[in-house]
Parts: C-alpha cells; structure tokens; sequence
C-alpha cells in the first residue's frame, strides 16, 4: 500500500475537497485522483462516491478513514524510530566539544542541546568548561576544542580566529537604588543616563558594549566598576548593564531592555579554519537558534 495514497486519501476528507488536498500536498488533482484510484483497486473497495463534485465517503471510506490516520501516524512513528537507530549504529567519530567559561553560556548550550534532540544523536556536543575567556581563545587555536558561542569583540579577529554570527541580543538594564520608577518599556540612552552605569561583565568587554561606552562617556555618562564605589555612594541611582544571555528570561517589571543600537550580537567562534563537522553543525544549528529564539533568549 502506497503511503503517499493514504496521506492523500486522509487529507481529502480533512479538507472536504479534492482540489483543496492537491493544493495542500504540492501534487495536480488528476495526480492526486490516480492515486486514490489506485488505493481503492489494492483496497478491492470504492473510498469515495465518484458522482458529483462533492466528496462524499462511502460506508467501507467512513470504516476505513480512522484506521487509515492510525496507520499513518504508525508509519511516521516507524520511520523516526529506525532513523533514530541508524544514527546511533554510525554515531560520530568523536564529541563536538563547544568552550563555556561560565554557567550562562553552558546553560544556554545545554537549552540549545534539549531543543536539537536530532543534531545531538548526529554531532554529540558536549559543553567544556574553561576557567576564562583566554582559555577558551587559546583551547579553538590549539583544537582542543570545536567552537564556542560568545559575543562579539575585538580580541576575535585579533587572535586570529573566525566569528559566524548569530543574533541580536538586547542589553539590560538592572536597576537598584532608584529614587522613583523607571520609565517603562525599552529605555533611551537619556534615560538610563540619569543613573550611573555599572557592567556586570566589565572584565569580558564585548564589542556592543565598547561602542555603548565610548558614546555615553562622550554625552557625559558615569561609568564606575562595583569595587570603585565608596560606601558612602553606593545608595546613588545605579544601573547594572548586562547582555540578556546573562540574565534569560527577565522579569520585565523589574528590568528594561536598553534602547541604543542593535544590541550585542552573539555569534560562534572557530579556528580560522574549521573541519567539515564543525561547519555542518553551524549550518545546522543556525536555523534551530532562529526557530526558538524566544525559548532561548526569552526577551529578543
């Protein structure tokens, strides 16, 4: 029996017509009505009332119409399982190892990993710890490690190394020690101005954020790192600046988003020249990312 009769035979009486089902499956209706015709001579029994030019079932179509959909489902079931199996017969031959110097970034692979069931079984990625950035730049140089996902920055091109991009990412805006509500919604530059600035990740300086300074500091912004406050000041209007990666989820009563420029852009890195396993797998993940970037990221 022909699976392709069968899905059409289902999809003509979900949709009622069989113009309607030839449409939905990419096929012409003469195709489509060759197909049925052949489906009710295995069948030895007419599916359909050929009169007219409305679809109407026949008693032996209306039998068989719930057990043709279970039949369907079976074999769609079949198919994911025996594939699923043969890629466990032939795993890789080794681990995609992916570098995280912290938890934010290894939580993010492991969402990312949850969300790809199929890209695991085909690449078996694996979140490395490093202790540090450094680490991570000199662990892609010397192949200990396949890529890692980070923010764009200066030291990238500086070492050498190869930045496919990804996506946007808004930064955000922490408050604490305000003396009256934020504005709501994505703040202005003039608006998170009136607080001082503080960046959460001040000893990992990402492209985004080196642009975002050198214009606040030219329209007279203040920008102190935490260990600099005085006791004395630490009660003034502050605002903790972080890349939304690092904060997954925000509660938007509490945070705003940053209103200036694109945002940080997130991107993996590479050796300059990357194997063909690790170029698969960014061309393969790419599109997962794009597909689920609001469970991802959740503000984006």
């Amino acid at each position: 029996m022909n699976e392709r009769a069968l899905a059409g035979f289902v999809k003509i009486v979900e949709l009622g017509s069989v113009t309607a089902a030839a449409e939905a499956l990419f096929l012409s209706q003469s195709a489509l009505s060759q197909q049925i015709k052949t489906l009710e001579n295995q069948l030895q029994f007419a599916l359909f009332q050929h009169s007219g030019r409305q679809v109407q079932l026949t008693a032996a179509g209306r039998a068989f119409y719930p057990k043709a959909k279970q039949m369907l489902a079976l074999y769609s079931a079949a198919v994911q399982e025996a594939q699923a199996i043969a890629r466990n017969v032939q795993p890789p031959a080794r681990h995609l190892l992916i570098a995280c110097q912290n938890l934010s970034l290894a939580n993010f692979c492991y969402d990312l990993f949850a969300l790809s069931p199929d890209r695991c079984l085909e690449f078996a990625p694996l979140a490395w710890h490093c202790p540090n950035r450094t680490e991570v730049w000199r662990s892609l140089k010397t192949g200990e490690t396949d890529l890692s996902f980070q923010f764009e920055c200066s030291e990238i091109p500086a070492r050498g190394l190869r930045f496919t991009p990804l996506v946007y990412l808004p930064e955000l805006c922490i408050p604490f020690n305000q003396n009256r509500p934020l504005p709501p919604g994505a703040l202005s530059l003039e608006e998170a101005m009136c607080s001082r600035w503080i960046f959460a990740n001040s000893f990992e300086p990402v492209l985004y954020e080196e642009e975002l300074t050198r214009e606040a500091l030219s329209r007279g912004a203040e920008i102190v790192r935490g260990r600099d406050i005085p006791c004395s000041q630490y009660g003034l209007p502050t605002l903790m600046l972080t890349p939304s990666l690092f904060y997954p989820r925000p509660n938007l009563e509490l945070v705003r988003p940053l209103g200036w420029g694109s945002g940080c852009r997130l991107g993996i890195v590479t050796r300059a020249e990357p194997d063909q396993m690790v170029l698969q797998y960014i061309q393969e993940i790419q599109p997962v990312i794009r597909t689920h970037r609001s469970q991802l990221f959740g503000l984006v």
